[in-house]
């Protein structure tokens, strides 16, 4: 009866040994799935800052030499570049973040047209120094 006694309280704590290691492999899981989720979460909040910007440097003045505008309160930088004769680049993002859109427009006059299908999410000038 003895010996019943000791394979029982054997099988009870390799069970809770079990138990524990699965509630531990759970938990690092858990960890790095919400790590992944604030990974994109960010991303998603870089995204739409630049897209915001880009939105309000289309609503823009832009003078006869391009460059860049920046609204201090809202965090968005919007730059404009002159690429051809009938052609100009408009970049787009958060001040704070590296992630930025572009989008080919038109200028008439100080207000700036956007074109068909000119929405990009990367640079398309051949070099990058090229991009503002």
């Amino acid at each position: 009866m003895n010996q019943h006694g000791h394979s029982a309280l054997g099988m009870v704590l390799t069970i809770l040994l079990i138990g524990s290691l699965t509630l531990h492999a759970s938990r690092e899981r858990l960890e790095q799935g919400m790590s992944l989720v604030a990974d994109e979460r960010q991303h998603y909040r870089a995204f739409w800052a630049a897209q915001s910007a880009l939105q309000w440097g289309l609503t823009l003045s832009w003078p006869e030499t391009p460059g860049c505008q920046q609204d201090r309160q809202q965090g968005w930088e919007s730059c404009l570049q002159k690429v051809d004769d009938e052609r100009m680049l408009l970049k787009g993002r958060a001040t704070a973040g590296d992630l930025a859109l572009w989008r080919w427009v038109a200028q008439e006059g100080a207000r700036l047209r956007p074109l068909p299908h000119g929405w990009i999410d990367y640079c398309p000038l051949a070099t990058a120094q090229g991009c503002l």
